[in-house]
């Protein structure tokens, strides 16, 4: 990387300087080079110029005009687009040089004009929140910026008019897809930039985060961060400015209730005293037709018992008591309807690892059942994979992706993505699967799928030299270095397999099913080895308790046979 800038003082003193940036030297980052190398002497009386060349392998598809990252040949627009992405915050705030040119191959693109030729003021908003006992003003500010110009509905909260949060992705319950409008140029599609401010707000000292945005308001047992409240006002907001959408997209939803009631009006009791209208008024405008059937099925269960007027202090036999006699049947249906499903899973799970007359499943397939691919938790709930096949509380971990880089983007050529990363409180988790029956491992092998423990630790290395990993609504997630990462790789088990973990120095245990193990210092991570039977029969076990019970099976309420004596 290459700069060079120049300034000129009131007084007309000049000083200007070339330089060289190496970002991984143990000395000074910047070395002064001559004005004919590099990135050539600064054209203007202020400002920078910066020139990227020689890029590292990894990296290099990002530099070939004519290789598979730009298949459509759009290759400033590309750029233009990322650079904006990345500096999102700076280019609604006007904090980026009126001259910010970009040129690739010769064409010349001044980003700060691309960008606010595409951004409109849609209107503003203030809400008052009651504070300990203050109230407090917040006023929120939206913009619409064109595709090319914004990826996802985002909004950014900022004190002291500087930005100081990450942007967050708003897409979830206003609109998965952009707006449409059409403008003096004919049709223009657009999302949203939301900016909310108030003297509320608290920056830290470096003044790069804000502070107190998990405050909680709210009842005991029903609190939520100020974060939270000021991220549903803003959605609100987007759906009476878009008034007309929010009334079609209502409209259609109704419909699907109908259509749900009629094809079986069992469902109607989900309603309650409420009509279809009502019933929609209360849940999110992107539900689909499925989501909404699913809010029937639970609404009309949970008017047949009231499990938050327990008595929190009741006993194991009341509890009992309560589950044989006081939970209706059809109430019980829906709990055998999840557990049959999941055994159903498993079974499924089981057929994938066997040989059958179409040859042995593909990574694709395990994978897919186990994690949806190129998606991740910001796009879909707990109710779209089975995560509780590894572990059943990583259903509700805080981040989830699949096939993606830890940019939080799609792996493009020389790029690696991890198989599933898991993020819990800053704790990672990262796993790569293998193909079933898959043999060839070696340690001396050139194809990352036969050396699984280096592809895992390259991967780890990389997300340890960042710090951070990204979603795909670009919120970065950090990564401290103290904290242990936990990796698994997930394999059918056989000798070949054992003997290449022996030689990389594993742990083997057979205790509850075949798995290996071993700790890197270096990168502080432990690195698991697990068979797919192990995994599968563990989930099966953990389900079967369940099983068991529906099907009468079960002692846990029967009483021993015959008197303990002392």
């Amino acid at each position: 990387m290459f700069y060079s800038s120049r300034q000129t003082d009131p007084g007309g003193g000049v000083t200007a300087g070339n330089y060289q940036y190496e970002p991984f030297s143990t000395d000074d980052n910047l070395i002064d080079i001559s004005a004919d190398d590099g990135a050539g002497a600064h054209r203007f009386d202020s400002g920078l110029t910066a020139r990227m060349q020689s890029p590292l392998e990894d990296v290099s598809n990002y530099f070939d005009p004519t290789g598979g990252h730009y298949p459509n040949g759009m290759v400033l627009e590309a750029i233009a687009s990322a650079l904006i992405d990345h500096f999102l915050v700076e280019f609604i705030q006007k904090k980026v040089p009126q001259k910010f040119s970009l040129i690739v191959d010769g064409v010349r693109s001044n980003l700060y004009e691309y960008f606010h030729s595409s951004l409109s003021i849609a209107g503003s908003r203030t809400e008052l929140l009651e504070v300990d006992g203050e109230q407090k003003l917040f006023e929120f500010n939206y913009f619409k910026a064109g595709v090319m110009q914004a990826k996802k509905h985002r909004l950014y909260f900022y004190a002291n008019n500087r930005a100081a949060s990450d942007l967050e992705n708003i897409s979830s319950g206003v609109n998965d897809r952009p707006f449409e409008e059409i403008g003096p140029d004919g049709p223009r599609k657009y999302y949203y930039l939301v900016a909310v401010s108030s003297d509320f707000f608290l920056s830290s000292q470096s003044r790069d985060k804000i502070t107190n945005l998990n405050v909680k308001l709210g009842e005991t047992g029903r609190k939520k961060s100020i974060k939270e409240i000021l991220i549903a006002l803003a959605k609100q907001h987007i759906l009476e400015i878009e008034s007309e959408y929010t009334a079609t997209r209502r409209a259609k939803m109704v419909s699907e209730v109908e259509h749900l009631i009629a094809v079986d009006p069992l469902l109607r009791r989900g309603l309650g005293d409420a009509s279809p209208a009502d019933f929609v008024r209360r849940r999110s405008i992107t539900e689909t037709k499925e989501q909404l059937a699913q809010d029937l099925f639970v609404e009309r269960f949970r008017k047949k018992f009231d499990f938050t007027k327990l008595d929190p202090n009741a006993s194991v036999d009341e509890l009992v008591d309560i589950v044989k006699t006081k939970i209706p049947e059809d109430a019980k249906e829906a709990l055998a309807v999840y557990v049959a499903y999941r055994n159903h899973v498993i079974r499924i799970f089981r057929q994938l690892l066997s040989w059958t007359e179409d040859g042995l499943a593909t990574e694709d397939k395990v994978h897919q059942l186990i994690y949806p691919r190129y998606k991740d938790s910001e796009e879909i709930d707990y109710s779209a994979h089975n995560l509780w096949l590894l572990d059943d509380d990583l259903a509700y971990a805080e981040y989830i992706s699949s096939d993606r880089t830890p940019d939080g983007t799609y792996r493009a050529k020389g790029e690696f993505a991890h198989d599933i990363l898991i993020n819990n409180e800053n704790e990672l988790m990262v796993v790569e699967m293998k193909r079933p029956q898959k043999r060839g491992y070696s340690a001396e092998s050139d194809s990352p799928t036969n050396n699984p423990v280096t592809q895992l630790k390259k991967q780890i290395s990389d997300i340890r030299r960042k710090g951070k990993v990204k979603t795909s609504g670009s919120r970065e997630i950090a990564i401290p270095s103290d904290r242990m990462v936990r990796g698994y790789i997930l394999a059918d088990w056989n000798e070949q397999l054992e003997e290449y973990l022996k030689m990389e120095d594993f742990v083997i245990t057979n205790y509850g099913g075949q798995m290996a193990y071993k700790y890197f210092q270096a990168l502080n991570l432990m690195l698991e080895v697990i068979a797919f039977d192990r995994l599968v029969d563990r989930a099966n076990k953990r389900n079967d308790a369940f099983v068991q019970i529906l099907e009468g099976r079960s002692t846990y309420d029967r009483k021993p046979k015959g008197a303990l004596k002392r």
